[in-house]
């Protein structure tokens, strides 16, 4: 079904759009068993709140605070485009029998700018990324119906094979979570690690926080990318197919860079996400996961949304 990345075949980024919704998910199916490492990547319109926290000061904050402002965002947002890219351990990609290997793109339809609220800076910055808000609206999918495909395929709860790998992950587990759950994120970030381990399982990688805990590297997608001499191949920076297509190729390279990493455990950094752990903060100790022991229910955020 597949041959390697480093085939002659371009790689194309599939649209996913209301109308091809289940055809792509019975290709997913069929896929699954061989090329079980999953790469994510959400886009939505920015931020709804932002930290108080001078931002000199930013990268001490606590996980609880980052889970906060994570959770206080993503129950307003609403996402725009999922992008995923199965491959097998080695970094090769499906074909299907035809000339290209795939990642996805899923445009949703969820978003309304006459009634949700949103960022005006980041509608103009994913318009210039050539996302066009209009056609997702019109053909977009809905997510409760993405969610009841994500269901239906066997891609959660019970396939414990699958290695779910992200870039600075929480937004896009939370926009996960919020799918599958129908509900607003919880209030505690022990609850909401408890889902993403129980929807998603243990085999879950946050690149991000693997190059910093690992290698020192503190950065942005791009930037570390290009450190692992791994180049874009297709699409834009900001457009969810291709920055998952990334995501996967410099976690497939960093894996491979590392002799002694081993696959099974990632020397202890499965269940990691950037931000919500603690030793993310200059990742000089073990990670532990932090439990939330504050009473406070509502830290300072700054409104920045308009409706």
């Amino acid at each position: 079904m597949g041959s390697t990345m480093m085939s002659s075949k371009p790689i194309n980024v599939h649209e996913v759009w209301a109308d091809n919704l289940v055809a792509e998910f019975s290709l997913i199916k069929e896929a699954i068993s061989r090329f079980s490492f999953v790469a994510l990547d959400t886009e939505f319109l920015g931020t709804l709140f932002l930290s108080n926290i001078d931002k000199s000061l930013l990268s001490q904050a606590p996980p609880s605070h980052n889970y906060r402002l994570m959770k206080y965002n993503v129950d307003l947002l609403k996402i725009i485009q999922l992008g995923m890219t199965l491959s097998d351990s080695h970094g090769n990609l499906p074909s299907f029998g035809t000339e290209f290997h795939y990642a996805r793109q899923f445009n949703f339809r969820d978003f309304n700018i006459e009634h949700d609220p949103y960022n005006n800076e980041s509608i103009e910055f994913l318009e210039r990324q050539g996302i066009d808000l209009k056609k997702n609206r019109e053909n977009g999918i809905d997510s409760s119906d993405f969610a009841w495909m994500v269901l239906k395929s066997g891609v959660v709860f019970s396939n414990s094979s699958i290695t779910w790998i992200t870039f600075h992950g929480a937004y896009d587990f939370g926009f996960l979570i919020n799918f599958l759950t129908r509900r607003e994120l919880p209030s505690d970030m022990a609850s909401f690690l408890g889902m993403v381990s129980f929807s998603f399982g243990v085999r879950v990688y946050d690149t991000k926080f693997m190059m910093g805990y690992i290698s020192g590297l503190r950065c942005g997608l791009e930037r570390v990318a290009k450190l692992q001499g791994v180049e874009r191949t297709t699409g834009m920076r900001h457009q969810a197919g291709s920055d998952s297509l990334l995501t996967l190729q410099t976690f497939v390279r960093f894996k491979d860079s590392c002799a002694n990493l081993d696959l099974e455990n990632m020397n202890g950094c499965e269940g990691m996400i950037f931000g919500l752990c603690e030793g993310w903060r200059g990742f000089g100790r073990t990670p532990e996961v932090f439990i939330e022991t504050s009473t406070r229910s509502n830290p300072h955020f700054k409104q920045v949304f308009s409706v």
